[in-house]
């Protein structure tokens, strides 16, 4: 199905404030390990109120453990940062806390640690309960491929590569059936393992085959030996592990450059902090496709052919070609801005004196029309004819083509107003006009000037880039002729 495609729903905007927010999440959690506090809730800020009340309570001894680790772990990475402090570290205070027995002395140490692997089994669930499972699982589901995207979009812009949305979908529903068949919980990409992954130097996926015969070999042979292990201390690895993610650069630069993306960002970092993670997620991507949807909403065109501003239009102007109005709006025209696409040409028609006797519309950026977007052309025909004036449509591929033949409207204006590409439009109309020379010279120097635009463009074939420069040339010739 190839649903990796979701993926394009978290912007790296969304992405970058969710990353942030969750790291937020999981640094704060690993902060009452550190000072030895017996305190845990969900909500983030819930937890910072409880920890900050309670810091009186706080235990040296186990406090002094995780600065020291912190501190042994940020030394490390800035020394000799080929060396795996995350493992350094974590050896280091088993043996020290084996030696001076922590544990007596108030600070808490994992304890004793079940071994051995789940034999693989069915889950216990019938046919009857799939319904009831299926809510939560779609929401594990995105939550899970949520926090690996994060991650992965992350990693891959710091190392140069690629990734493929699909791919890492098939990978996370492949890891979760087998923990499925072998008891264990729903899993995705954990940001503080991949953290760590990446600060211990791994390079490409053999890292986690490693890790994973690694895990399987100390669950069945070496679990006693972390049973003195700190807890404060994996605190201070997963603090450090997960720190990289809490920059504020990446923020201020979205301030910088553009405050809607920035705003994106915020909304996903404080949904995150504030809702939780899934309804923080989901909350900035919905907030994030209302903003994409409210730009398109606005009918930004070029509007060419006109001397007169129509009210609260969105347009830009260029110079004016008497009898023909031309507009070519700058985003794809559908459901959402097809009605203001609409009322802005009718709205340039009825403020130009005199009106226009052809309206050419460039839809070169729509590559189909849904049905709101034909009623839209539909009715700006209509009001046009009545005025006496035609529509004329551009930039029409197959597609649209068909599309207006099965609406009728391509009878209704005529196969020969129907254009593949703009400047074809605008012959056509030089070979209607009978006019003087003022007007044909100003078409002409607008179709040189779209001539000249389109041949800056890196999406034209060498076919169609020779014949758009031989019509130039044409046109040049003409205008030298007549002294322009």
């Amino acid at each position: 199905m190839r649903l990796g495609r979701i993926a394009s729903f978290f912007s790296t905007s969304v992405l970058l404030g969710f990353v942030f927010g969750l790291a937020l999440i999981i640094s704060l959690k690993q902060v009452p390990k550190i000072l030895g506090l017996d305190v845990s809730d969900q909500n983030f800020f819930a937890l910072l109120v409880k920890v900050i009340g309670d810091l009186g309570e706080t235990s040296l001894p186990t406090l002094a453990v995780g600065a020291a680790c912190i501190a042994g772990m940020i030394l490390l990475e800035r020394f000799l940062p080929k060396l795996p402090a995350a493992l350094i570290v974590l050896i280091g205070s088993i043996a020290v806390s084996a030696w001076l027995d922590l544990a007596s002395r108030g600070v808490a140490v994992v304890g004793d640690l079940p071994s051995g692997l789940a034999p693989p089994k069915l889950p216990g669930a019938g046919l009857e309960s799939v319904p009831l499972l299926f809510v939560g699982a779609a929401g594990i589901a995105l939550l899970a491929f949520a926090e690996a995207m994060g991650p992965a979009q992350q990693f891959a812009k710091e190392h140069g590569y690629e990734i493929d949305a699909n791919r890492e979908l098939v990978a996370v529903g492949a890891a979760n059936m087998g923990a499925g068949l072998f008891q264990g919980f729903p899993i995705g990409a954990s940001l503080s393992k991949s953290a760590a992954n990446d600060q211990a130097g791994a390079k490409t996926p053999a890292s986690l085959l490693v890790a994973a015969a690694a895990t399987a070999l100390t669950a069945v042979f070496l679990t006693p030996l972390f049973r003195v292990l700190p807890e404060a201390a994996l605190g201070a690895i997963v603090i450090v592990a997960v720190s990289g993610m809490e920059r504020i650069g990446p923020m201020v630069r979205l301030w910088r450059l553009r405050r809607s993306d920035f705003a994106v960002a915020m909304v996903a970092l404080l949904g995150v902090l504030v809702f939780d993670i899934l309804p923080g997620l989901a909350l900035a991507v919905v907030v994030s496709l209302g903003m994409v949807v409210w730009r398109a909403a606005e009918a930004r065109m070029e509007l060419t052919g006109r001397t007169v501003e129509p009210p609260d239009a969105k347009i830009h102007t260029a110079s004016p070609s008497p009898g023909l109005l031309t507009a070519r709006p700058e985003q794809m025209i559908f459901f959402v801005n097809a009605a203001e696409v609409r009322t802005a040409i009718w709205a340039a028609v009825t403020h130009e004196e005199p009106r226009p006797d052809v309206v050419l519309v460039d839809l070169r950026l729509t590559p189909d029309l849904d049905v709101p977007t034909i009623d839209a052309l539909t009715e700006l025909h209509e009001r046009l004819d009545s005025v006496g004036a035609h529509l004329w449509l551009a930039g029409i591929n197959p597609a649209v083509r068909e599309r207006l033949t099965t609406a009728g409207l391509a009878d209704r204006l005529g196969a020969d107003h129907l254009f593949t590409y703009f400047a074809g439009g605008l012959l056509a109309y030089l070979n209607l006009l009978t006019v003087g020379m003022d007007t044909r010279r100003g078409v002409l120097t607008e179709l040189l000037e779209f001539i000249r635009s389109r041949l800056g463009q890196s999406d034209l074939d060498q076919h169609g880039r020779d014949t758009l420069e031989a019509v130039a040339d044409r046109i040049q010739q003409e205008l030298h002729e007549q002294g322009t």
